[in-house]
């Protein structure tokens, strides 16, 4: 399998960690002496964007809206039977997380399953699949959750698996294959190869573009994917992000 490389905003500085602590301190001593107060942090900032925040705020709440029903809670469980020889065990990844929604829920898993969901529901699964095999949302995990849904009664094809690239999805196990039944989307496609042109399709526009909903969207005026820093030019800011323009749909 090709692996790839996922290059984002390059994070260069223009000069070492040794010139820019020479030069802060210079400019400290000197804003300390002229102002009473460092000059670091003083700069005139802009005014924020106008945006559309103001109209989702507007949208009523319901009993399974963000935060949910238990805002900032935080369940830890360990059991060092999961890893054996280097291979996550998947019976005992499984009576984790069920031991973790009881512990968080208080309740047992038939009960904790209807705080959440309805059995109609489509259900998302927003996984990591960065950096795999050391960081990445584990498969044995979402197999687990996959099996506390579908015993409570949501069917297979209304499950969804996904994340923003599709080659990451791959990359970390997230596969037909492996979760049959599943729906996998990945919301992305990029063309990673030097100044790569696959992500355009015939008419110019990116491949991915019909998989945002573009009736949904965070609007912020004046905000636009021009020339900006750490992206070598506009083609390759559009590879990454579909649209460039002053709405950001969502998929």
């Amino acid at each position: 399998m090709k692996k790839y490389r996922y290059r984002s905003v390059d994070c260069r500085p223009g000069l070492d960690r040794r010139d820019f602590v020479r030069s802060a301190t210079g400019v400290c001593a000197v804003g300390s002496l002229v102002l009473g107060v460092p000059v670091f942090g003083q700069e005139k900032q802009p005014p924020p964007p106008e945006t559309n925040i103001g109209d989702f705020m507007k949208v009523p709440k319901t009993k399974h809206s963000l935060p949910g029903p238990f805002p900032g809670k935080v369940v830890e469980v360990k059991d060092t039977a999961c890893l054996v020889n280097e291979k996550f065990d998947q019976a005992t990844v499984t009576k984790m997380v069920e031991r973790g929604i009881r512990t968080l829920t208080g309740v047992d898993l038939k009960k904790s399953f209807r705080m959440f969901f309805e059995k109609n529901d489509v259900v998302g699964l927003k996984v990591n699949p960065v950096g795999p095999p050391l960081i990445n949302t584990r498969p044995e995990v979402v197999e687990a959750v996959i099996r506390w849904l579908v015993d409570n009664g949501i069917q297979k094809k209304n499950i969804v698996i996904w994340d923003r690239f599709d080659y990451m999805l791959k990359e970390a196990g997230f596969t037909a294959e492996r979760f049959p039944g599943i729906q996998i989307e990945g919301l992305q496609t990029m063309d990673e190869s030097e100044n790569g042109t696959k992500w355009r399709d015939a008419s110019g526009k990116h491949v991915s573009e019909a998989n945002f909903d573009q009736g949904v969207y965070y609007f912020a005026k004046g905000i636009l994917g021009k020339g900006v820093q750490g992206y070598k030019d506009d083609e390759y800011y559009l590879n990454q992000h579909v649209f460039a323009g002053e709405y950001s749909y969502y998929g």
